[in-house]
């Protein structure tokens, strides 16, 4: 009897493990973000879910903000929603941007690169209707367009897929349909926008431009109308999304260009997912680094530079630890081997004399020395710089183990490292020189330098990283008591470049040289970085599938995210 009760309690331990099993398995199944625990408003939703995607081309998302879209705006209390949602930054063709939006995969994947989708890729990264198909073979898609590109080539596989003249012509459709039809997934692609925007440019200052977009909100209107008269609308659960392939090309003030994919017009779009059930959420520009202004000097050919008669202080010695930090705005993409800032009798061809210089060659920079032991000269090469923005260089000498080495840092970031321990010393009798140091086979510089810095010791990795950003430098910095020099280079005024260090060597400018006012982002994070915090138009198709409550398989190697309403 003893035996027979606890076999039946074992039988029962295992059913309930089961059980559990099962719930969590099927729980695991349905949620893609297994790393949030926050969930989408609108699942309390028991209607049949359904889509309603409008694709429009060529609207800039701060275009369309400032333009009268009053039927837009009305949805916004129950959106997700941005502004600065962004394209490809890359991508020259809509070709490509549709296929984003369509496949939820970018251009390295599906390779729709020209109009005639020569050499794409599709067959492994499918537009996303074949993934719904896959889990749902009855759902039924349309698709409405005024390209035959579109139709032909891209939503061939929708139940109903037609092409029509104008965007009236397909904003007709598209009420037609929802006023009759049973469809999961209804698309309309709109063009008119972006024809406005080829013809008259890509700005609200264009009245035509404008003109466009707030017809388009009209059109939304009617289609918004249309879908909440459905005669089943009560028992169905839609998700609307509104979202532009591509902004345009158009030249912003210069007060709001920031440097970054931001101001990239022709990649500006916007993004709004809308359901009734939705809680607002707005998706804003993330940080995109610090702000730096001043009034400093153009570092310009061989006329307008600057130089210290007195720098024996800035001798380096065979045993000397320094570390020499300067920011540099270029006014050119590329350069050939013009020196910015050194310490030797010339900077020419061959490299001769002893000393050191910190030159630009093609995008990037160079710390290059020659020292009183070596036959030979040797250089470490910096990283890449950016034409028009504020970066920071930094050169450090550290001695490991009884040996010597050069290293490089771009804007607190490791570049390259160099052993000099047989080199000797870079001591010379030359003056410390900003800008143009004369010599032969080399170019002129066009630059601006502020922010120099130096120190005689070896500043950790860790210290240069976390103030290569920063504008200015303080007491507050750990390593402030080993500053030889500072200067700001922001004076503003006067015929010298101060130094704020205690040794005050000032740099006497030299040449028909003149303040120049600068209001600019120090740092901004690369494109790619900045792209992740706001919708992008690969995210897309994500967001439709999940919204089908379609598990996001790895195989289908999606680029995109979903994107909750908090």
């Amino acid at each position: 009897m003893r035996n027979r009760k606890i076999h039946k309690e074992i039988i029962f331990s295992i059913i309930c493990a089961l059980a559990i099993a099962a719930i969590s398995c099927n729980k695991d199944f349905v949620r893609t973000l297994p790393d949030k625990n926050y969930t989408d408003t609108a699942k309390a939703s028991f209607g049949q879910r359904k889509v309603l995607y409008l694709i429009v081309d060529g609207a800039r998302g701060a275009s369309v903000n400032s333009a009268n879209v009053s039927n837009i705006k009305a949805m916004l209390p129950n959106s997700i929603y941005s502004w600065v949602a962004l394209s490809d930054p890359d991508s020259t063709r809509d070709v490509s941007n549709w296929a984003n939006m369509l496949t939820g995969v970018k251009k390295e994947k599906h390779k729709v690169l020209s109009d005639d989708l020569t050499g794409n890729n599709l067959a492994t990264y499918p537009v996303f209707f074949e993934r719904i198909k896959e889990e749902k073979p009855s759902a039924k898609i349309v698709s409405f367009s005024s390209s035959a590109i579109f139709k032909n080539k891209l939503t061939q596989s929708a139940a109903i897929n037609q092409l029509f003249d104008t965007d009236e012509q397909i904003k007709t459709a598209v009420v037609n349909n929802l006023n009759t039809d049973t469809a999961q997934l209804i698309l309309g692609h709109f063009n008119d926008i972006e024809e406005a925007g080829i013809k008259y440019g890509y700005d609200n200052s264009r009245v035509q431009y404008k003109a466009a977009i707030e017809k388009f909100d009209g059109y939304v209107g009617e289609m918004i109308t249309a879908l909440k008269n459905r005669k089943n609308y009560a028992s169905e659960d839609w998700l609307v999304v509104i979202a532009s392939s591509g902004g345009g090309k158009f030249a912003i003030p210069a007060n709001q260009d920031d440097n970054t994919v931001f101001s990239n017009t022709a990649a500006n779009t916007f993004t709004i997912y809308y359901n009734p059930k939705y809680k607002q959420r707005v998706i804003g520009k993330p940080f995109t680094g610090n702000r730096y202004l001043g009034r400093t000097v153009r570092l310009k050919d061989t006329g307008v530079r600057a130089q210290i008669d007195t720098a024996d202080v800035f001798n380096l010695d065979d045993t000397t630890k320094f570390t020499i930090e300067l920011k540099v705005k270029k006014n050119e993409d590329k350069f050939f081997w013009p020196s910015i800032l050194g310490k030797r009798k010339e900077w020419s061809a061959g490299h001769p004399g002893v000393g050191w210089v910190i030159y630009l060659e093609d995008s990037y920079w160079y710390f290059e020395m020659r020292g009183t032991k070596d036959n030979d000269y040797h250089q470490c090469r910096g990283g890449d710089l950016q034409k028009g923005r504020w970066q920071n260089l930094t050169a450090k000498c550290e001695i490991r183990a009884g040996k010597r080495y050069i290293r490089t840092y771009t804007d607190g970031v490791f570049n390259n490292e160099l052993e000099v321990t047989s080199s000797g010393s870079f001591r010379n009798n030359s003056p410390l020189k900003l800008g143009f140091l004369n010599g032969t086979g080399h170019g002129t510089p066009d630059v601006y330098v502020s922010d120099i810095r130096f120190f005689k010791v070896d500043v950790p990795d860790a210290v240069i990283g976390n103030y290569a950003c920063e504008t200015s430098i303080s007491e507050g910095h750990p390593y402030y008591s080993f500053l030889a020099a500072y200067w700001p280079g922001t004076d503003g005024q006067g015929d010298k470049i101060r130094d704020v260090g205690p040794q005050a060597r000032d740099f006497q400018l030299k040449g028909s040289y003149k303040w120049e006012d600068f209001n600019d982002l120090i740092c901004p994070p690369p494109a790619g970085a900045l792209a992740v915090f706001v919708p992008q138009t690969a995210d897309i198709p994500a967001q439709i599938i999940n919204w089908f409550r379609i598990p996001n398989r790895q195989a289908w190697g999606l680029d995109g995210r979903v994107w909750l309403d908090q």
